[in-house]
């Protein structure tokens, strides 16, 4: 994964790499293990099992735990000290773990239309995402692995990464097997929000020509405010793309960029070690830097709020905990649905806080067996406001 070169001249104080590796590393496992430990407790506890229970939030304690294996082959990785074919093995890890994360961040977003958009299962397709997951990891890292073409870096400090000497032979193994899959990922998760967006501005085209066709009367609150209601959600669906573009395609361009240039021997001037120190700090920082997303995710907060206050689970306060960035949203009976029975949950019940508005809301309808529920918003008849929660969309963002 990483691009290790010697520097000659200009180069940094070599101390300064292990240094920001374990600096960012510590925190990051500190972190994801603690994440996992409340996870794993918060499912088992049957007050806050409930806010837990999606298929994105189960991707995303996967991704947890392919961090947590990440950080560790990595720290062992940078300390060196390892024979050929241990090298080898932990090479193997660091590059299966950052592809297994890229592709399952890529499910997470994919997700979203297709349960929205399409009514498609979510729960249904959870076993594919895992599934095709695994299958691209195989494919991306058992043949540079099986070929003798990962190990010790052919430079002073050992590092573990490709061991082709020859660089043209080396950045073949590198956009074939890495980048190359991890910028259609990225692109991807991009490709899946902007659908997500076109489908809000639609919904609010919609609004507008129905408002236009009809004598009901489109108020200022209503008109031009569906982007603006869903900005929660919008930004939180916004953030893993956002993060997965910054982390991914930077160090992507980095390490073509030197595998390319470069023989393994240096990296020739003080700008060139900054971008190494960059590739670094972009790997090592993952950690923490999807932990932290992790702990602000709005079902892991209600779960906490939940096991804090079991029996003060009243509308407001689980539907809407402070501090964190909601995705439940007010909306008015005159901004209901797309198309008065589209479904936008067909993984999971209700939540607590959309029962008892019968006025409003759609009663349930049983699906194989009771074990799933389609949850319908549609044109509303009271004058009070109706909560859309996007948690039921099983896509915790």
């Amino acid at each position: 994964m990483l691009v290790s070169l010697r520097a000659r001249s200009e180069s940094l104080d070599p101390r300064i790499y292990p240094r920001l590796i374990l600096g960012l590393l510590i925190p990051g496992l500190v972190l994801t293990a603690a994440l996992l430990a409340l996870f794993g407790y918060a499912a088992w506890n049957i007050v806050s099992r409930r806010y837990l229970d999606r298929v994105s939030f189960r991707l995303l304690a996967y991704t947890l735990v392919v961090h947590l294996i990440f950080g560790v082959s990595l720290a062992m990785a940078f300390l060196g000290g390892y024979s050929d074919w241990k090298c080898s093995l932990l090479s193997f890890i660091a590059n299966s773990s950052i592809m297994f994360s890229s592709c399952i961040f890529f499910c997470m977003a994919l997700n979203v239309p297709l349960v929205v958009v399409y009514k498609i299962s979510g729960q249904a397709m959870e076993k594919y995402y895992v599934a095709g997951t695994a299958l691209i990891c195989l494919i991306c890292n058992v043949p540079p692995y099986a070929s003798g073409n990962l190990g010790h870096a052919l430079i002073p400090t050992k590092t573990c990464w490709y061991s082709t000497a020859d660089p043209e032979a080396r950045f073949r193994w590198l956009v074939g097997t890495q980048t190359s899959w991890t910028i259609v990922m990225v692109v991807g998760e991009v490709v899946a929000f902007l659908i997500i967006i076109g489908y809000l501005v639609t919904h609010e085209f919609h609004l507008l020509r129905r408002s236009a066709t009809t004598e009901a009367t489109y108020s200022s609150e209503g008109a031009g405010s569906t982007i603006l209601k869903f900005r929660n959600i919008i930004l939180r669906i916004g953030l893993y793309p956002l993060v997965s573009c910054l982390l991914n395609i930077t160090s992507s361009g980095i390490n073509l960029y030197a595998s390319r240039k470069y023989k393994m021997e240096a990296f020739e001037s003080k700008l060139d070690n900054e971008l190494l120190l960059v590739v670094m700090a972009n790997c090592a920082g993952r950690p923490l830097i999807y932990g932290l997303l992790a702990a602000t995710d709005p079902s892991f907060i209600r779960a906490l709020y939940a096991l804090r206050h079991p029996d003060a689970e009243s509308e407001t306060q689980f539907c809407r905990p402070s501090g964190c960035l909601s995705t439940i949203v007010e909306i008015p009976p005159h901004v209901m649905s797309f198309d008065d029975t589209e479904t936008l949950d067909n993984d999971h019940a209700r939540p607590d806080c959309m029962q008892g508005r019968e006025s409003s809301i759609t009663p349930p309808r049983d699906l194989e067996g009771g074990k799933k529920w389609l949850s319908y918003f549609g044109q509303g008849t009271s004058e009070a406001s109706t909560s859309l929660s996007v948690d039921v969309v099983p896509y915790h963002i």
